[in-house]
């Protein structure tokens, strides 16, 4: 077992320690902090037992299995990327309609006032 492998495990058992902190903060649900824990608990297996994966790389044709792994790292962190950004419009969207909303409202109650 190298260096990496321990640091990496140990990684992710932090994760999983964050995720529970989340889930009993109510921050997560149950679905997530599941999901989460599967996500962290895959990454262990795969850092301890990397040459489960021999088979594939050499059916994707992959030159070792690290670069199969920094691969699906760049798919999975651009699907992230686009969800958060996809959110954050969405709610950049729903603020600035209920900030116009707040001012329609206040200038209506300032124009009765006068």
């Amino acid at each position: 077992m190298t260096i990496f492998q321990v640091i990496s495990a140990l990684f992710a058992l932090f994760m999983m320690y964050v995720v529970s902190i989340h889930g009993k903060k109510k921050n997560l649900s149950r679905t997530e902090v599941w999901a989460w824990n599967s996500v962290w608990i895959g990454f262990i297996f795969i850092a301890l037992f990397p040459h489960v994966l021999l088979g594939i790389t050499g059916l994707l044709n992959f030159a070792r299995v690290f670069d199969l792994l920094i691969v699906i790292a760049f798919m999975i962190l651009s699907v992230v990327v686009f969800m958060s950004y996809f959110t954050v419009r969405t709610l950049q969207k729903k603020l600035e309609e209920a900030i116009r909303a707040e001012a329609v409202a206040t200038g209506k109650k300032k124009a009765d006032a006068k």
